[in-house]
């Protein structure tokens, strides 16, 4: 996640005054902001019987790519003033959900405060049903700014691949592992030292092998891929043809959890063209190995987008999904920011919603 831009000379009391009166804004339900409950699901929860892990089995069919607000959820599940432990912080983002053996649905996400040091760390929450949220705390600090906490499970070890961003020199892509969320996180592979700034990796098993993907974090909006033998290594060897895009503003920055099929990978990639962030498009990689990149894009996409409405916690960007296959469909986590007022109330009011397929 950028960071936030103010105006020069601004302080921070009128800052803050500022960006508290667009919360009220834009999450009053007088101007739309938080979304109504949708009827609930038929109380014998028939919808909501399988929980897996996208890549590791049979997902629904068709994807995530019709989607609607949560039905009995009220948008948005979590925001900056659920947050108890990170002083007081500016947004939430990038939320990546998990769903234990046991039922319990676990919710990892950035938590952005710009008067610390550093500014971000990865925070969790969770719940009993998937659509009802309680903030737990932060589970993930260094010292350097986190976000995008790409979370899985491989042969009952958890993984973390979060973003780590530093103004200063292009950060590596730290790979972090657990063996019992949502705590105990520790560094285990050094996946990729980039020599230039990537963002938001994800990575997934295909053909065999472990890929990597991130998006350059400058005006060039390329992709870049890396893949490995194995999970926890160093150095992943980059692809033969990187960036395997070149100069795709709409369609460059991983965006959420890929879904992989038994013939293509469909990636969730960040139309940046207008402004950062701006809405959500989905890519199917048709061809994937060493040497050969392709993919083009799905009929369906944007496959998320701000609602274009004047006020409300997501009426101007959407730039994050995260899918699960429940039942016959999907519960997905995404993320969404303000349209009006950004240059009085601040650019970033991110807020974190649940959203479930048609």
């Amino acid at each position: 996640m950028m960071f936030p831009r103010f105006r020069p000379g601004d302080s921070k009391t009128l800052r803050d005054a500022a960006w508290l009166a667009g919360e009220r804004l834009h999450r009053s339900r007088l101007f739309g902001g938080g979304t109504p409950a949708l009827p609930s699901t038929p109380a014998d929860g028939s919808l909501w019987d399988d929980y897996g892990q996208p890549w590791a089995t049979p997902t629904p069919s068709p994807g995530p790519f019709s989607l609607v607000p949560g039905r009995g959820v009220v948008n948005p599940v979590i925001t900056a003033a659920d947050v108890t432990d990170f002083g007081d912080a500016d947004f939430v983002a990038d939320p990546f959900l998990f769903v234990t053996p046991d039922g319990r649905w676990h919710l990892f996400f950035e938590v952005f405060n710009r008067d610390r040091t550093p500014t971000a760390a990865i925070a969790h929450a969770e719940s009993d049903d998937g659509k009802h949220w309680t903030y737990n705390r932060v589970v993930l600090e260094t010292n350097d700014h986190l976000a995008f906490p790409y979370l899985f499970e491989f042969e009952d070890h958890y993984y973390m691949l979060p973003e780590r961003w530093d103004r200063e020199t292009p950060a590596s892509a730290l790979l972090y592992r657990t063996e019992s969320l949502p705590y105990g996180w520790s560094p285990v592979a050094e996946l990729v030292t980039p020599d230039r700034f990537l963002s938001d990796f994800v990575v997934f098993r295909h053909d065999g092998r472990w890929w990597a993907l991130a998006g350059s974090d400058d005006d060039d909006a390329d992709l870049f891929a890396f893949y490995s033998d194995e999970l926890e290594a160093d150095d992943w060897t980059p692809h033969d043809a990187n960036p395997v895009v070149e100069g795709r503003p709409k369609a460059a920055r991983p965006g959420g959890r890929p879904l992989v099929r038994d013939d293509d990978i469909v990636v969730f990639l960040q139309d940046c063209e207008a402004r950062y962030g701006n809405r959500l498009r989905g890519y199917v990689i048709d061809e994937l190995t060493p040497s050969t990149y392709r993919d083009r894009e799905l009929r369906s996409s944007p496959i998320l987008e701000g609602t274009g409405t004047r006020f409300g916690w997501n009426s101007g960007r959407m730039h994050h999904l995260d899918p699960w296959p429940v039942g016959d469909g999907w519960r997905c986590a995404v993320d969404g920011n303000i349209e009006f007022g950004g240059r009085v109330f601040g650019a970033d009011h991110w807020a974190i919603g649940i959203y479930e397929s048609l």
